[in-house]
This record gives C-alpha cells, sequence and structure tokens, in this order.
C-alpha cells in the first residue's frame, strides 16, 4: 500500500513538473493576442507585443535608424540631427 502511495505521489510530481515546463515555453496570453493583431494587419508591428517599443524611422542623409522622437523634421524629410537637417 505505501508503495501505490508513492508511485502515485511520484507521477503527480512528473505531471506538475511536465506542465510547468510546457508553460514556460509557451507565449503568454498578451503576447499571442498581439502577433494575431499583427498578422491580420490591425496593430502597429512591435508595439502591441512589447508595449514599450517606438517607431523607427530613416534619416534622409545618412540612412540611419532613429526612434521618431528624437527625430528632426523638415521639410516633410525626417533627419537624425539638426546637422544632417541644414545640410543642402
Amino acid at each position: 500500500m505505501r508503495l501505490l502511495m508513492w508511485l502515485a505521489l511520484g507521477v503527480l510530481v512528473i505531471f506538475a513538473l511536465r506542465k510547468k515546463a510546457q508553460s514556460a515555453f509557451q507565449p503568454t496570453g498578451r503576447q499571442q493576442q498581439g502577433a494575431a493583431e499583427t498578422d491580420t494587419g490591425q496593430a502597429d508591428s512591435v508595439n502591441s507585443v512589447t508595449g514599450n517599443a517606438e517607431t523607427m524611422v530613416c534619416c534622409e542623409r545618412c540612412q540611419l535608424y532613429i526612434p521618431a522622437s528624437e527625430a528632426v523634421l523638415r521639410n516633410d524629410k525626417v533627419f537624425c540631427c539638426a546637422a544632417h537637417a541644414d545640410q543642402p
């Protein structure tokens, strides 16, 4: 009887560890939702998945990608700094 109890306890522990290991490799619900929105075109790039990513823009002069919040806009063109925006 004792052996049967220990065997059952061992099986339960193995199942619990396997379930925990499987859930560690699966994305969370928020990541799954963001990926689904990106696939359907309803969400904008990485923002929906990470929540803290920012849109990147390319400098017209040097082709460097920078965050949109740091970009300099002149005549509907995007530049990485004021020096590049001022160059003819």
